[in-house]
């Protein structure tokens, strides 16, 4: 009997054990998700065919927290919508909420948002309104949200349809789409990323609104939606903030990337004079987020600080580090920013080798990565650890130390400002390369890679213009030597490569701008062209002319392709392309010595005047100064010649060439002036109809070009700018009177002949410092030119921004000028910019600058400025100056200006930039009524 009961109670202990699991199985059956599969980084299929992405991971612990299985379904996005749908899977990963799905779907809690934009080709321009669309299909994948959203906004839009976001982006690239739907962020592949950032410039986007990603089931499964919100609910709060920093960076990138950087390395980073980051690392930094189109900030702190901030999440990367094998930070390298090399410096006099140093004393900084290097470079020699750049200067010059070995573009720094750079010498054969690292967390993967493909989209050459903002010493520079800077696009070289063969035209006879010298193309226009066909990899032929009308003709008919120094007039421009200006092109004036020094066009009326047949100042010479007798030449020799003939009074030419032509001696009877009429004039590459695709690129090009080259080409081929050079004219005078005295007029005759040089000297010295004056100043008001104006702008930069410091370029602009001379005459009118020139120098210091660019514009230079407020008060003084009444031929008058204000750096690095700025801000002046000024 007690057998059969032991019997029974097992036989029930099985049967209720087989129920309980069999309970258990129904109640948790694997929950089935459906998802895109090339929604990248959100939700996607990576390269091991599994499913991957932020809205994955965020499920997969959703699956830890309710200990229930998941299983992920990816297909294109249409046909995860038709698997939630159909019953296929329970629930979809996220999706935005529209009207359309509304109806359908239940949605969940969001999850997180994002923003969509429509990205518009850089060969359209920005709409303003989606209406502007219209004409364009717009790329788009099949059942995105974007589409009821756009099609709310602008019914008449209309779509081109792709079933996966990969066929769209290969359209894209193709140039098949115009406009497209995209979301914000990163794409996967950063090739993908370049081509695209480039065709699609951030600029041109258009954002359409900010979406979210919302869980989404079947409206009718109402348990299920409350297990899933259930498992939501339960996880920590930081889970999803954690996972969006590994795949995205850290949540602040919807506002901004924090970076974190260290003072005092300048001129890598530091803080300028007014309080703002600055430096070759800040600049680069500037780039990555013109590129990528995130903002970013600077937290500053020491070096040990720097790190920790990025380590604690202050920061999100750090600036750039030199990280070392012996210097370890535990952070993960994302990229490598700039490479820097460090030298041994010595005080007072050159080492001639190592050998000196033997028992000698050599100061280092204790954080120097090359440490281990310098001491096995240098094993007889005493390391001594200085803190500061300062320390070990001033030890340096107190014989505390015998040499410091610091980073070579640093120390040069401290060393200027230190007004000491010539009392060190550089030891030329010992030198240490360090990397320097962007680095940010370890478990910011995703960030990572996201920071390293911003840093891809930035040109060679755009690195190179920083460093050389920044790098002082060609030596430090690591893009110097580099070639093929330009970087092109596929569609760029797709241009090249349909180009063909470029014909360069020049003349055989036109030295320094062009000529032929043992049947080679050479010049100064066969270097830019050299230096174009280099950067772009094209093929060149050239083709020489005798005469410059011929030339142009042959551009106008496409017998040639490109020509150097040529006008752009409005007539040409209906013909052929202009590049941008790539080279100053003044005009001077040739005449006897027995004529009177001429100047201006005015005091040439009734005479003759040879000019180049061909030149576009022909025109303007017969339409305003019609007095004037033209004489048609085929090329500047036989200019020279018709006035050294006597068959023209006159030749007008550009400077360059005429001091080219007077330097070959047989010209000793005729002298050059400056012609002030066409003083500003620059040289444009003209181009044939057929090949302006090119220009863009072209103009890059010239834009590379820095000073540094445009002085050793006009070294290289300009050897006389304004007159003959007096060394060769004494020596031919002196060979003469030595010939006259063996011929025996004696002493008498010798000396005479000595005092006439010395007159004959000082005359032409006084004509070529007129000359010169004359070539960089205003000839009504005296002041400063545009050249001039440039020339001083270029040393306020390179001054200021050695020494951290900040200028002021102010931009001035009468108001009502015109009318004084309509109403008063001209007279009046030149004789009120006079007044208005002495007033403005007036109103600034000694070391300030003020110029005139041109009728009634003015530019005013502030050196060394405290602050804006500074600016304005200059700017109202100005101002009150201006407004104070001033008679000038029995008329009592007042002047009124509009003023726009830009500070160096923040309103701009260069020339062009900051004088953009400070125009923009006149026109804001001037639209506000006059008489005041603006600032950005």
């Amino acid at each position: 009997m007690k057998t059969i009961t032991c019997l029974l109670l097992v036989l029930l202990s099985i049967s209720l054990m087989s129920t309980a699991m069999a309970e258990s199985n129904k109640q948790e059956p694997p929950l089935i998700i459906a998802m895109s599969n090339d929604t990248y980084p959100f939700q996607f299929v990576d390269e091991n065919n599994q499913a991957s992405g932020l809205l994955v991971d965020i499920w997969l612990h959703w699956s830890k927290q309710t200990n229930r299985k998941v299983v992920f379904k990816p297909t294109d996005w249409v046909q995860s919508l038709k698997n939630l749908q159909n019953g296929v899977a329970d629930v979809h990963i996220g999706m935005a909420k529209t009207s359309t799905r509304e109806n359908h779907y239940q949605f969940l809690p969001e999850l997180l948002s994002f923003h969509s934009f429509l990205y518009v080709n850089y060969q359209l321009p920005k709409p303003q309104t989606l209406s502007q669309l219209m004409p364009y299909k717009i790329g788009v994948v099949r059942g995105a949200a974007q589409i009821d959203i756009l099609q709310q906004q602008e019914p008449r839009l209309t779509f081109s349809y792709f079933d996966n976001r990969t066929d769209l982006l290969k359209a894209v690239i193709n140039e098949e789409i115009f406009v497209f739907v995209g979301l914000e962020g990163f794409l996967r592949e950063s090739q993908i990323n370049n081509t695209i950032s480039i065709q699609f410039p951030k600029e041109n986007r258009k954002e359409i609104s900010k979406l979210s990603f919302y869980p989404a089931i079947l409206k009718d499964r109402t348990e299920l939606s409350k297990t899933v919100q259930a498992g939501f609910s339960a996880m920590p709060s930081d889970i999803i903030d954690e996972l969006t920093r590994h795949w995205l960076g850290n949540q602040r990138y919807q506002n901004d990337i924090v970076i974190a950087m260290q003072t005092g390395v300048a001129p890598f980073a530091d803080l300028g004079a007014d309080g703002l980051p600055n430096g070759l690392l800040v600049d680069i930094w500037k780039l990555w987020s013109e590129k990528t189109g995130l903002p970013v900030r600077f937290v500053v702190g020491t070096m040990k600080q720097s790190v920790d901030n990025v380590k604690r999440g202050i920061a999100d990367v750090h600036l750039g580090y030199p990280e070392s094998a012996s210097i370890q930070t535990g952070l993960n390298r994302a990229h490598t920013i700039y490479k820097v090399t460090s030298r041994l410096f010595s005080y007072g006099s050159q080492l001639d080798s190592l050998e000196q140093l033997k028992n000698k004393v050599i100061a280092v900084s204790p954080t120097s990565p090359y440490l281990a290097e310098l001491i096995e470079a240098l094993p007889d020699s005493h390391i001594r650890y200085y803190s500061s750049m300062t320390e070990m200067i001033d030890a340096a010059k107190n014989d505390e130390i015998d040499a410091f070995v610091a980073a070579g573009a640093w120390t040069q720094h401290y060393l200027l400002l230190d007004q000491s750079w010539g009392a060190f010498y550089q030891y030329p054969d010992l030198e240490f390369n360090t990397e320097l690292y962007v680095l940010n967390r370890n478990k910011d993967v995703g960030f990572a890679a996201r920071i390293a493909a911003g840093f891809t989209q930035i040109s060679p050459l755009e690195l190179a213009q920083v460093e050389r903002k920044w790098m002082l010493n060609p030596a430090d520079r690591i893009y110097k030597d580099q070639q093929g800077l330009i970087h092109l696009t596929a569609e760029q070289q797709n241009i090249i490569n349909d180009t063909g063969v470029i014909k360069v035209g020049y003349l055989r006879d036109w030295p320094p701008m062009e000529f032929e010298e043992n049947g080679l193309y050479s010049g100064i226009n066969s270097d830019v062209i050299n230096i174009i066909a280099n950067e772009l990899s094209l093929t060149v032929e050239t083709v020489v002319f005798d005469e410059w009308q011929s030339l142009l003709d042959a551009l106008v008919t496409g017998g040639v392709d490109m020509v150097g120094s040529v006008a752009k007039t409005a007539e040409r421009e209906y013909q052929l392309g202009f590049s941008e200006a790539y080279w100053p092109a003044p005009w001077g004036l040739v005449t006897s010595h027995s004529n009177i020094n001429v100047f201006g066009l005015e005091e040439l009326r009734g005479q003759r005047i040879a000019v180049v047949e061909g030149y576009h100042i022909i025109g303007q010479l017969m339409r305003e100064y019609p007095e004037l007798k033209l004489v048609l030449v085929p090329d500047s020799s036989s200019g020279l010649n018709a006035v050294n003939l006597g068959k023209a009074d006159v030749f007008i030419d550009k400077v360059t060439n005429l001091s080219s032509g007077l330097r070959q001696g047989q010209y000793s009877d005729l002298k050059m002036s400056m012609l002030v009429d066409f003083a500003e004039q620059r040289s444009h590459i003209g181009v044939h109809s057929s090949k302006k695709s090119l220009l863009p690129l072209i103009n890059v090009v010239l834009a590379s070009i820095d000073p540094v080259q445009q002085r050793k080409i006009h070294q290289k081929w300009v050897t006389q700018t304004v007159a003959f050079e007096r060394d060769e004219y004494e020596a031919r005078v002196k060979l003469g009177i030595a010939i006259f005295t063996v011929l025996g007029l004696g002493v008498i005759g010798a000396l005479l002949a000595n005092r006439r040089l010395r007159k004959e000297i000082l005359r032409r010295t006084e004509a070529e410092t007129q000359m010169a004056h004359f070539a960089k100043h205003d000839s009504l008001t005296e002041l400063p030119n545009r050249s001039l104006i440039d020339d001083r702008l270029e040393q306020a930069i390179l001054l200021h921004t050695r020494d951290t410091a900040q200028f002021a370029v102010i931009f001035i602009d009468l108001d009502g000028f015109k009318l004084i001379n309509d109403q008063l005459g001209h007279q009046v009118g030149d004789q009120f910019l006079v007044h208005v020139a002495k007033e403005l120098v007036k109103g600034i210091r000694r070391s300030d600058t003020v110029g005139r660019l041109g009728g009634d514009e003015f530019v005013v230079i502030l050196n060394d400025i405290k602050d804006i407020k500074s600016v304005y008060d200059v700017a109202e003084n100005l101002l009150n100056r201006l407004s104070q009444p001033f008679i000038i031929a029995d008329h009592t008058l007042t002047a009124s200006a509009s003023v726009g204000i830009a500070l160096f750096p923040i309103d701009g690095d260069c020339i062009d930039a900051l004088l953009k700025t400070a125009d923009k801000q006149m026109y804001r002046a001037k639209n506000a009524g006059g008489r005041t000024y603006r600032s950005s």
